[in-house]
Parts: structure tokens; sequence; C-alpha cells
């Protein structure tokens, strides 16, 4: 399960400055609607015509969900999420994995789950981990070059949930070695299970503080700044905390969708050299290297909740509210 379920269940979140997205205005969305985009399983059939290349029957595979107009050059060549739409997702838009079976457009979007690799962890990479990833690998050639010039970089990651958790991993095998990563959050807890899972320190941010006590708060860690920061929240407050920390030439990756907007100084931000850009899942060539370098390297997933699916509406209340830690996951059982 993922916080995009919980967006679509409450049909959408806040741009800010009165303005909302909404589920229901997407092209293809209709409802009644089985969600469920982190999906892996067995393949039952091959329907018509469709040509199966290397997969067949019986094999454990996981569902690359972020399927896009299936028409346009991008989703030919693998790269789906650069696709105008209209979107086809899987889950989000159009019937997902909360049931026994799920229909997939075409069989590029099933891969296969690696040896050595769980069906469990297999499905939480197919959106929380490839999104984590894709933010790493965002920041990553800012922060090779930085490395060239500063004696350590700090990479910041806002919101250590299954996401954060993630991006803490995979930060450790894909950026320099003696990259710093500093993690912060409003919750003791969240750090706390963030520090057990490798980074190297934590930031208890107040959710009251204004944001120069928060950024001086931050400083006070990170005692060379922040060259990277990737935030999972995304709110108008973190936005400003990390445009606080941020360092020159530094990177900042917006992943979260809590909403909200926020503002920068135009002048100092050029001279500065600064980035901020957007972070969205990621391409089906990035979820096949994300599969292989989690299953080479025996990277442990975050801390997984296990239940089975007729719990999916207890376990939606629980994470709309922040008390699921890691990721849920859910298991068909079968008679």
């Amino acid at each position: 399960m993922c916080h995009t379920d919980v967006h679509v269940w409450q049909d959408g979140f806040y741009l800010g400055e009165g303005k909302h997205f909404r589920y229901s205005e997407r092209p293809g969305f209709t409802l009644p609607i089985i969600m469920g985009h982190e999906t892996s399983g067995t393949v039952y059939s091959f329907g018509g015509d469709a040509d199966p290349g290397d997969v067949k029957v019986g094999d454990n595979v996981v569902v690359y969900p972020w399927v896009g107009c299936e028409n346009c050059q991008a989703c030919a060549t693998g790269n789906a999420n650069y696709c105008k739409g209209p979107l086809k997702y899987i889950g989000p838009v159009v019937d997902g994995g909360y049931s026994e079976y799920v229909s997939v457009p075409h069989p590029r979007y099933l891969v296969k789950v690696p040896e050595g690799l769980s069906m469990d962890v297999a499905a939480v990479l197919a959106c929380g981990g490839l999104t984590a990833y894709n933010g790493v690998t965002t920041v990553q050639p800012t922060v090779e070059k930085l490395s060239k010039f500063r004696e350590r970089c700090t990479l910041l990651i806002v919101g250590p949930g299954g996401l954060g958790l993630w991006a803490v991993k995979l930060a450790k095998h894909v950026l320099p070695q003696g990259t710093r990563v500093v993690c912060a959050d409003v919750d003791a807890a969240k750090l706390k299970i963030a520090k057990d899972n490798g980074c190297d320190d934590i930031i208890l941010w107040d959710r009251e503080a204004d944001v120069a006590t928060t950024v001086a708060a931050t400083r006070a860690v990170c005692t060379d700044g922040v060259d990277a920061a990737i935030d999972f929240v995304n709110s108008s407050k973190t936005f400003a905390n990390i445009q606080g920390c941020l360092e020159k030439c530094g990177i900042h990756a917006v992943v979260g969708l809590f909403g909200g907007g926020g503002t920068i100084p135009l002048p100092t931000f050029a001279l500065q050299q600064k980035q901020v850009v957007g972070v969205h899942v990621g391409g089906l060539h990035q979820f096949r290297e994300l599969l292989d370098l989690v299953a080479h390297k025996q990277i442990p997933a975050p801390p997984l909740e296990h239940h089975p699916l007729e719990h999916t509406w207890d376990v939606l209340q629980a994470l709309q509210a922040g008390k699921v830690e890691g990721r849920a996951v859910f298991h068909m059982n079968k008679t």
C-alpha cells in the first residue's frame, strides 16, 4: 500500500493557492476502481495475440504499473513516465492489484523477479522503491560533481517513511563513498527507524517552529550545509526549510505530494546556481536496474508489515493517520 492510495481515496491533493488535483477529473478514471499499484504475482495466462517474450505462464513477476498511452515514442522505448497521456496507470487509474487477478496490457510491463529477491520486496519496489531510486539518481550527478570540491557532501532526506527509508539505503550504494546521509522528520519514532536503517544523523523538526528556527537547528547538524535534498513530504514548510539549508550549487528534489506552494528569491537562486527538480516514479529501464541492484547487493527492505487482503480498509486508515512504519504488504489467501 502506497500513500497514493490515500490520495485516490480522497480524490486528490491540495496544490496551494486554493487549487486541488482531482483524480476524478483525469481522463480514463472511473469509479468503482480497484486500487493497488505495487503488485507481484504469478503469470496466469496470456490473452489473444500477446507476445510473451521471455515471460511464461508460472513465472514470478512484478508489475511495472506506470503505463502511458502506449502509442507514443516514450511508451514504445520503455519511458512511459515521460508520456503526456492519457495515462493508464495500473492501480491509480485503471484496476490494480488489490484482487486475486490483475490484467496487464502488455508483457513488457511484467518483470521477472530476480533470484534471491522475495516477492514482497519486489512488490514494494514498483513505486516506493522506484521513486526513491529516481530521486537518488536525480541528485547523483550534482553530488558527484560537488564531491570533487567538498571534503564531504551531505544529502538531506526529509520524511523517512516507506520511500525515504529506501532512499537512505539506495544512497549508500549509489552516491559517492563518504556521502553523509541525514534524515529530518517531525516524528521521533520514524527518525529512530531511519537511524536503525543506516542514516548517519537525524534531525527532529519541531512542527510548531518557524522556518528560521528549523533552518538553524538543521545547520547545527549539517555543519557544512546541505548539498542535495530529497523531500518525500513536499509541503510549503518543508520546501522553505530545505531552501534555507541548501548550499551553493545544491540540488533540491521534490517528491512528496503533501501539497501547498513555495517561493524562492530568484536573483540569489541564479547567483548561487541552485536547482529545484520534480521527481516522480521512473522508467521501465530504471525499474529493471533497481531490481537487479537490490537483488545483487542484497539490500534489505525497510520494515514491512504483512496483512491479509481483507484488512485493506483498516490499513488505509492507519496509513492516512501516519501509523504505518515502513510499508504495508497484503497477501491473497487462497483456499
